[in-house]
């Protein structure tokens, strides 16, 4: 009897790999994708420095009135309930936000707007040094875990949202002054504009829910 014999043969085929490219850094597309909000962001760390520098001269009188007025602010917190902590700290992120959109609506609006990031850093250095300057470790403890998180978010918000509205309110400038804008991209841009403001707005109460909790969790335990 003969037998039948089956040969199999294993054939190995080249699989060829996509060649992966890993796209090389580039210092001018990351200037012109990010270099506007780095200026606000600039901007806002100058106005930080000018305001701890300015706490210095913050003594006496004046001295024992923001030492009130922050003892004040803590006491009334502490017996809020958690929305009303939420109300409160997003009031002092609306302000800013809703200046910044009508500036942004302006024909003059993008001459002001650099100048409101200053002012948030200005407020900001001055109130932190002075928290510093009267409560040592305590009050570096209660800015660095209570304050500062929803600052620092709340920071990259106000120079996006800086770097949109300046745009658009150069646009006005340029249709009022020169007229030498295409009212369908500027059209096109108020409604992107109006997108991006909601989006904005949003941005603004996820920082107020992150100072609320911050609050509830950690204001308690600290003593001034």
């Amino acid at each position: 009897m003969k037998g039948i014999v089956f040969t199999f043969r294993n054939k190995q085929k080249t699989v060829k790999l996509p060649h992966l490219k890993r796209p090389a850094f580039s210092l001018k597309d990351t200037v012109t994708k990010y270099g506007f909000q780095t200026v606000f962001v600039i901007l806002f760390l100058i106005g930080l420095a000018v305001g701890a520098a300015g706490s210095r001269g913050v003594d006496g009188e004046l001295g024992q009135k923001l030492d009130y007025l922050f003892l004040t602010n803590i006491e009334a917190r502490l017996e809020m309930s958690a929305f009303e902590i939420f109300l409160s700290c997003f009031v002092s992120y609306f302000l800013f936000i809703f200046i910044t959109f009508l500036c942004a609506l302006s024909v003059w609006g993008f001459s002001v707007i650099p100048f409101l990031a200053t002012v948030k850093g200005y407020s900001v250095g001055l109130s932190s040094a002075v928290i510093f300057s009267l409560y040592k470790a305590s009050g570096i403890g209660f800015y660095i875990l209570i304050v500062l998180p929803g600052t620092v978010l709340f920071l990259f918000t106000l120079a996006f949202y800086s770097k949109i509205s300046f745009r658009l309110s150069r646009r006005f400038m340029q249709l009022s002054v020169f007229d030498n804008v295409d009212h369908t991209v500027l059209a096109r841009g108020l409604k992107d504009f109006l997108k991006k403001s909601a989006f904005v707005f949003l941005s603004a109460g996820a920082c107020a829910v992150a100072d609320m909790l911050l609050w509830i969790l950690f204001a308690n335990h600290f003593e001034f």
